[in-house]
């Protein structure tokens, strides 16, 4: 099947001048201006009137298989569904477990990860969970690396948080020597993603690890680095010492300069916004909220809707360039985590595109050439969903 998008504004995520983008197959074959279907070949051929097409989201932070626990068994999350996902233009999804790596394990999110992709997305996972050291699939993280072709990373390890495993420097820097090696043997980023917690610790450890071992800055993804005002400053010198950051999109009840649209503005002010700074969803995972005494006093639901919403907000309301915004959930992404042929609108990447109205809403999305969404309504629905 052959599909030819015209007219269409396209953001790769850069401006380009090209309109027209032929998908063939699974992947991007042609893209160019005054394209037409042969008249051999059966296709269907779609005008976008001038809308804008980007590539596919990249939400590198998701927990698929449900998450939670932090308020008993009551308290876990649920499954992700295919549709959440496509209808919030998200088509390349990483997994991870947190806080629950009792009743939640890494062959379960491996299976769903699987099931998601059969569905029609492309999925990735971290290996691991909140603890350490970290539960894996094989014996080590290094065989997960190296031979389970999922397995893009170590994640979401928690650091300087009141639920963490209090690793221990050392402990870390084997985490991260075990993670980079079996990047290599695996041609994986092998990143270590983190998550960091409200504790007075912040970043140290991981200063601790660069200055006194060979392990690059790149090696470390440090998310939810927007939570408070001394990490996000931490953050800020992390990505000018050459490291990568990772902001959480969603947190409303984060003041508003701590949350992501104030923070990408604040960034692109400063001259910062550059191809290390990602935004990821945490969507799915519990979001429990804890008074000073670290006692549990309300839950909710992560939604990977606001991954967009958020980044549409940084270009509408706070006059960050387009260009820019979509980086921090394509390109940047792919680069970071190393994700052969996507993240961009180029010949032979795979077919995963967005269309946003006038409003930069989603509205129409393709996964591997699928075409998923159509006009804000799901073509393609999980194997349990409602029809």
């Amino acid at each position: 099947m052959w599909q030819l998008l015209k007219n269409a504004k396209i953001y790769s995520p850069n401006y380009i001048e090209e309109t027209d983008v032929l998908i063939v197959g699974s992947s991007i074959a042609v893209i160019g201006k005054n394209l037409h279907l042969p008249d051999f070949v059966e296709g269907e051929e779609i005008d976008l009137q001038g809308m804008i097409l980007t590539p596919g989201f990249i939400d590198a932070h998701v927990h698929i298989c449900g998450g939670g626990g932090e308020a008993g068994p009551a308290s876990r999350t649920p499954e992700i569904q295919l549709s959440q996902l496509t209808l919030s233009g998200t088509t390349t999804v990483v997994g991870c477990l947190g806080t629950d790596s009792v009743s939640r394990s890494i062959s379960e999110l491996l299976t769903k990860a699987h099931a998601l992709e059969d569905e029609g997305i492309s999925t990735f996972i971290y290996s691991g969970a909140y603890q350490v050291p970290v539960r894996t699939l094989l014996p080590t993280l290094q065989q997960d690396l190296a031979l389970i072709e999922k397995v893009i990373g170590a994640g979401e390890i928690a650091i300087s948080d009141h639920r963490s495993a209090q690793p221990q420097i050392a402990e870390l820097e084997r985490l991260a020597s075990e993670a980079r090696v079996g990047g290599m043997l695996g041609s994986k980023a092998g990143v270590v993603h983190l998550h960091l917690g409200e504790g007075k610790r912040g970043l140290d450890y991981i200063w601790k690890i660069l200055e006194q071992t060979e392990i690059p800055i790149t090696q470390f993804m440090p998310t939810h680095i927007n939570r408070t005002h001394s990490l996000l400053e931490q953050g800020i010198q992390f990505l000018q010492a050459g490291g990568h950051i990772d902001l959480t999109a969603g947190c409303d009840d984060f003041s508003a300069e701590l949350q992501v649209p104030a923070v990408l503005s604040m960034l692109e002010q400063r001259n910062l916004l550059n191809e290390r700074i990602t935004v990821t969803s945490d969507g799915n995972g519990s979001m429990p909220q804890y008074n000073e005494e670290g006692v549990l006093v309300g839950m909710g639901v992560g939604s990977v809707e606001v991954l967009w919403r958020d980044v549409r907000e940084a270009v509408h309301h706070h006059g960050v360039a387009l260009e820019k915004a979509l980086s921090t959930i394509t390109s940047n992404v792919a680069r970071v985590l190393s994700l052969k042929n996507k993240g961009m609108i180029r010949v032979g990447y795979d077919a995963d595109l967005v269309v946003l109205d006038e409003s930069l809403q989603v509205r129409d999305v393709w996964a591997k050439g699928n075409y998923m969404v159509r006009n804000k309504t799901p073509l393609i629905r999980g194997t349990y969903e409602k029809k």
